[in-house]
């Protein structure tokens, strides 16, 4: 996997739609583009193993051509494109978040599966999704009878495949391929969104408590307050009253872009990503 580009040229672009795997791959694509029901548990394995077919066959017509190259071609964005054009599909025109979903995620697991061939498995007599024990799921919880500390992690060594939920295809990918996240910052400053997540959670949970403690009289109330506290969270009033609708407006309307670099209108995902 290399750096991503744009692929304009007549010559990759002929060279990709010469390939007999665009035929089962776009059968499964105009399938998928209008059934709405079964997109992640039966049509995604399907694509994915069409999608890898695709790119061996690239990669077995392709040895020893400088001019078209994978670092072109075998990269999400541009079989993301290749897909959407075998089908005429045209998000500007007829946004479906669920095919595009499906379509993204499905290139995903073909990638992973091409270049960690132990580790991936894909049975489309089934329509299930294997993965290395390991890779899945890196560490296990166990729980601790009886002590302090209710739960211990300990790395997972399994090699075992097991089958998967296909909403973590996405997560796995982001682990093999890390210079590929575009917004996953390395540190709390990088990351100011982030940061709130936690700290909204968190204050939630002690305001909750603090109630509570004020409620019953309780001394650990100023544990969690004190006039400096008070003062703050008063401020944090105001600044709702006067911006929360604006924020939820936002979030309402917009949500990261497919490509994960930009904002697009929001759409109601179909109940079928989640599957």
């Amino acid at each position: 996997m290399t750096k991503e580009k744009k692929v304009d040229s007549n010559e990759t672009k002929n060279f990709m739609e010469s390939l007999k795997a665009n035929e089962s791959l776009k059968t499964v694509l105009s399938t998928a583009l209008k059934n709405t029901q079964s997109l992640m548990s039966v049509l995604l394995p399907k694509i994915s193993l069409a999608i890898k077919d695709l790119i061996v066959e690239f990669n077995t017509k392709n040895k020893g051509n400088t001019k078209t190259t994978d670092s072109d071609l075998i990269q999400v964005k541009a079989l993301r494109e290749h897909a959407f054009s075998l089908v005429n599909y045209n998000r500007k025109q007829q946004l479906n978040t669920a095919f595009e979903m499906v379509v993204t995620r499905a290139i995903r697991l073909a990638l992973m599966a091409t270049d960690y061939s132990n580790e991936f498995n894909v049975d489309t007599k089934t329509n299930s999704v294997f993965v290395m024990s390991k890779i899945a799921t890196p560490y296990i919880v166990e729980k601790l009878e009886g002590q302090k500390s209710a739960t211990k992690k300990r790395p997972n060594t399994s090699t075992e495949l097991v089958e998967i939920n296909t909403g973590i295809i996405d997560k796995i990918y982001r682990v093999k391929y890390p210079t590929k996240v575009l917004r996953r910052a390395k540190t709390k400053d990088e990351s100011p969104e982030y940061t709130l997540k936690d700290m909204a959670t968190a204050f939630t949970k002690n305001f909750k408590l603090a109630v509570s403690y004020a409620t019953n009289r309780k001394v650990e109330f100023f544990d969690l307050i004190d006039d400096d506290t008070i003062k703050t969270i008063t401020d944090m009033k105001k600044l709702l009253d006067t911006s929360l609708n604006q924020v939820v407006n936002f979030n309402n309307q917009f949500q990261v872009d497919i490509d994960g670099d930009g904002i697009e209108k929001r759409e109601t995902l179909k109940t079928a990503i989640n599957q």
